[in-house]
């Protein structure tokens, strides 16, 4: 140990009372591979030495101090020494950062007591996190800041490596700092641990095979679950939901406690999702078993949902996959078919029309009147990528309508009042009564030059 790093030592001793194992962790050395304990101890027995000499000469009253220090730390020959001074000794004093807990002993307790409530859980690797009581942290800064400890270590990094050393002894598992199936949040003041399995999540895309399922619980809007007259006491204004066909036979695989479904938009209640599906992200809560078999739960949804929903491309998926999935709907562009019955006979030329009108075109949309009450009045501007029309008898055609994510497609059929321009309606002349929605999916756009943002 150098001169300067002694000097240091020296002066936290001065005033601060710490274990062997705190002060050899505060002044380790850059990738220094020696033992904390063994090397604070051994800076104990220099700074000691050094004391004794003090003590024989005219510097005696500032080495007292040290001595008092050495001693309340634990230092045995510390103590020895200032009893045979009569110097006055606190012994009931304690490290002042880790308050003596920071022993081999409470951490292969706390060890033990994470690997004994982990067991119910299903994983391959884990990370440990540790609790250090607010005002402890900030004793260990203000040392580490005085004394210009640039390398030191902090309590609780090195909590956590030490638990995570036995953990990876009891448990044969790895340390993992990127994407852990367990978190340990352990406590050496306290001898608690806690385990919070990481959430499991599966990607995939649904289907869903016919109207009037909400994506997700859809509830009464009077009552909130509660039950009314008016929900007729279910507390729903829908008996079941896509979110629920997919997650309750996951949740049962997996032994979770809850889930979130997180999806790619929504369709409205009353569109069905056909060809590629919409992608989602189910997140599995506290789950107890994370070697799912996703064929199995894909059968098993069909199975609960009894054919309404149906899922595909089942993978694990991890947290970050999140974010992908929301970029995956900004700047997407959308499918749909459209299967619409107007008021009066259609044409050929009619739809021709419209697939030449619509060819790329920017379509303006007031916020629709049907969703007011619950979104704001603004302004939207989508393009149509393109409109294929064919005529299946003298008042029905089919659509397939490709356009940017964020366009309302009922609304561009049937115009909304003039509140969606152009529109359909307004193209062919012709009032739609009856509109048939399919979604058919979501791709990335083709890159093209910025639309003009002036009224089609």
């Amino acid at each position: 140990m150098g001169l300067e790093d002694l000097q240091k030592a020296r002066r936290i001793i001065e005033r601060y009372p710490l274990c062997d194992a705190c002060l050899g962790r505060l002044l380790r050395p850059r990738g220094g591979a020696r033992e904390d304990k063994e090397r604070g101890s051994e800076v104990k027995s220099l700074i000691l030495s050094e004391t004794k000499h003090l003590l024989n000469g005219p510097r005696r009253g500032e080495a007292l101090p040290i001595l008092r220090n050495l001693a309340r730390s634990g230092d045995l020959e510390a103590l020895q020494l200032a009893e045979l001074l009569a110097a006055p000794i606190d012994k009931s004093a304690q490290c002042t950062v880790c308050l003596g807990k920071f022993t081999d002993e409470v951490l292969e307790k706390v060890a033990a007591k994470a690997a004994e409530s982990s067991s119910i859980y299903e994983l391959d690797n884990f990370l440990v996190g540790a609790h250090v009581p607010g005002h402890i942290a900030s004793i260990e800064e203000r040392i580490i800041s005085e004394m210009a400890l640039t390398d030191a270590e902090t309590l609780r990094k090195e909590i956590c490596r030490e638990v995570g050393r036995r953990l990876e002894t009891l448990l044969g598992k790895p340390v993992n700092f990127a994407s852990p199936d367990i978190l340990f949040k352990v406590d050496i003041f306290t001898g608690e641990a806690e385990v919070k399995p990481a959430p499991l999540y599966i990607s995939g895309r649904y289907l869903k095979n016919q109207p009037n399922i909400p994506q997700t619980p859809w509830y009464c809007s009077r009552c909130w679950g509660g039950g009314c007259e008016i929900c007729g006491f279910t507390g729903r204004n829908y008996p079941d939901s896509v979110a629920e066909y997919v997650a309750g036979p996951a949740m049962k695989l997996s032994g979770a406690l809850g889930y979130k479904f997180h999806a790619a938009g929504r369709e409205d209640v009353d569109v069905e999702v056909k060809g590629l599906g919409r992608p989602f992200i189910l997140e599995l809560i506290q789950p107890r078993r994370r070697g799912i078999d996703l064929e199995l739960l894909k059968r098993q949804i069909a199975e609960f949902s009894g054919g309404k929903v149906e899922v595909d491309d089942l993978a694990p998926a991890r947290r970050s996959y999140l974010k992908l999935l929301k970029s995956e709907v900004e700047g997407a562009v959308k499918q749909y078919r459209a299967v619409v019955r107007f008021e009066s006979p259609v044409t050929i030329d009619g739809l021709k029309l419209l697939e030449t009108r619509l060819d790329g075109a920017v379509i303006s949309q007031m916020t629709p009147t049907r969703v007011l009450k619950r979104r704001g009045e603004r302004l939207r501007k989508r393009r149509i990528h393109r409109v294929a029309a064919l005529q299946t008898d003298p008042y029905t055609a089919e659509f397939l309508i490709i356009s940017d994510g964020g366009l309302y497609v009922k609304e561009l059929i049937h115009g909304d009042g003039g509140r969606t321009r152009p529109s359909f309606s307004e193209i062919v002349a012709n009032r739609p009564v009856e509109i048939r929605l399919e979604f058919l999916g979501i791709s990335r756009p083709v890159p093209q030059k910025k639309a003009d943002d002036s009224a089609t």
